[in-house]
């Protein structure tokens, strides 16, 4: 009995949910910055993968299929995530039957505290020194503003590896729960064998032996961490101006991230479970990172979520990287918001020094500076005209009269022939 309500505890908040729809890709787990451990285990992946259905029905034959080409307990450890996260779905409707390996076996299915006994009995049957973990899965989605899950909400495993314990997490490993609370299966890497002190950013043991940090770190400490999420590491991320995951704030907010040249960031705004329109947030770089500014249309909670994408990603997807909360204690004058940024001013590292309002005074020459490295021409479009800024040092800058509709912001690099948008206004 009482392993059943411990499982049913682990239901409660064990499942990542992927962010709405409305930001694209946003939990699908970026993979640069994973490329050696893909190279290392590229053979043992394979191999656990290959794993004919005839061996599949029963523990042991399975970890000694799965485990036959490793060399080493890594190796072996490697194989068994593999296969387990490739082969079991997160099904919460499978909860009561999570405590048994070999029933999560035969169904395929479970939830954290299934993936972790299977892990388990799979580890020890190929000769691991393994442990099932209890713990906290800290976490915000957009709903809940700064609320937090139930405790001991999450399970996961910690494994001997020569004389060393190390951290994974074949549930998060495996994929995630979509806006619908559907499974995604989405291998992330991130989730094997990942640093203590990274693991600790959304793990949370009861045990505090389990956080294998000297010395742990307190309940309080925990709890006021941002949560980073794997693209946060994958893109070499590293918070500046804020390190708490709760930000008191007047009517406007900024954010300073250090980011490497190859990497972009790109942020929405949620407020009561919705992603807000486009202007009330804006990102750009400044000299060793990221700026995200925010500006709120009222007093109240809001959830800032920050995305990430490295330039070799394939495609043109940002990963979740991580959630602040915020109370505002007030509304921003107006109401006006930023300028709309398009791709190629985030992904060229534009900056915009002056002009940063949404919504201009038509009639009135607006002051713009912006800079756009290694642009040969910046213009603006208005009015059916086209009106060069002057290269001003790094930049670009002029006083330029608009009329009333879009105002945009075009940008000539020399390796396109065609002018990029880099940002719109509406002047009125």
């Amino acid at each position: 009995m009482l392993r059943w309500v411990l499982v049913m505890l682990l239901v409660l908040g064990a499942a990542r949910v992927a962010t709405p729809a409305a930001a694209r890709g946003a939990d699908r787990p970026l993979t640069p910055g994973l490329t050696d451990q893909a190279d290392e285990f590229a053979a043992i992946d394979a191999h656990a993968l290959a794993a004919p259905t005839s061996v599949c029905t029963s523990v042991a034959p399975l970890a000694a299929c799965v485990t036959q080409a490793a060399q080493n307990e890594r190796e072996k450890a490697r194989a068994i995530f593999r296969w387990v996260t490739a082969n079991i779905a997160y099904d919460i409707s499978a909860a009561a039957l999570s405590d048994n390996p070999e029933v999560v076996l035969a169904r395929r299915r479970g939830v954290c505290y299934g993936y972790a006994v299977l892990f388990k009995a799979l580890a020890e049957a190929a000769g691991l020194k393994t442990e099932v973990i209890i713990g906290h899965s800290s976490k915000f989605k957009p709903s809940e503003g700064d609320e937090r899950d139930d405790w001991l909400n999450h399970a996961w495993n910690a494994v001997e590896i020569a004389g060393r314990w190390q951290l994974l997490d074949c549930c998060w490993g495996a994929g995630y729960l979509d806006e619908q609370r559907r499974f995604v299966r989405r291998f992330t890497p991130h989730y094997f064998l990942t640093a203590p002190d990274v693991f600790v950013c959304d793990h949370f043991p009861e045990n505090p032996r389990w956080q294998l940090l000297d010395p742990p770190i307190a309940k309080d400490e925990y709890l006021q961490r941002v949560q980073l999420r794997p693209p946060f590491f994958e893109c070499g991320l590293r918070l500046v101006s804020h390190h708490s995951a709760v930000i008191e704030a007047d009517d406007s907010l900024a954010v300073t991230i250090d980011a490497p040249p190859e990497s972009a960031l790109t942020a929405v705004l949620y407020r009561d479970g919705r992603q807000l329109k486009d202007g009330c947030t804006f990102t750009q770089r400044d000299a060793t990172g990221y700026v995200i500014h925010s500006r709120f249309p009222a007093a109240g909670a809001y959830v800032l979520r920050v995305f990430a994408r490295r330039a070799d990603t394939p495609g043109d997807e940002y990963g979740w990287a991580l959630d602040y909360a915020i109370r505002a204690r007030s509304a921003a004058v107006g109401g006006a918001g930023f300028p709309k940024a398009y791709g190629s001013f985030l992904t060229r590292n534009c900056r915009v020094e002056r002009a940063l309002s949404k919504v201009l005074r038509a009639g009135d020459a607006v002051d713009f500076s912006i800079t756009a490295p290694s642009a040969e021409d910046v213009v603006v479009a208005t009015g059916g005209a086209f009106v060069h800024l002057p290269a001003q040092g790094p930049g670009f800058s002029g006083k330029v009269p608009v009329s009333p509709g879009p105002v945009v912001i075009f940008a000539k690099f020399p390796d396109r022939s065609a002018y990029e948008g880099l940002l719109q206004y509406t002047a009125q």
